[in-house]
């Protein structure tokens, strides 16, 4: 995903923020849920009129994340990606 590679702080941002909030007690969230405060953070934190993300990104943030670690496997519900 192109948008992964420009932007490899939302990886980190996203990871930093579900490990939060497992580690709070949460056993599930939801990826759009972190997309939407990641904006409203970053609209509070610069002027950056560049920086976007769409929420097409979410549901491929959830399974990479849980992907890459397995503390997080089964913390955000995931559908089945049509072809």
């Amino acid at each position: 995903m192109q948008f992964h590679a420009d932007n490899p702080q939302v990886y980190e941002w996203l990871k930093r923020s579900a490990m939060q909030l497992k580690d709070n007690g949460h056993k599930k969230w939801g990826m759009k849920s972190l997309i939407e405060v990641l904006r409203w953070q970053h609209a509070m934190q610069t002027t950056d009129p560049v920086f976007k993300i769409n929420n097409n990104h979410a549901p491929y943030y959830a399974r990479y994340l849980m992907d890459m670690n397995p503390e997080l496997e089964g913390f955000f519900n995931t559908r089945q990606v049509k072809q």
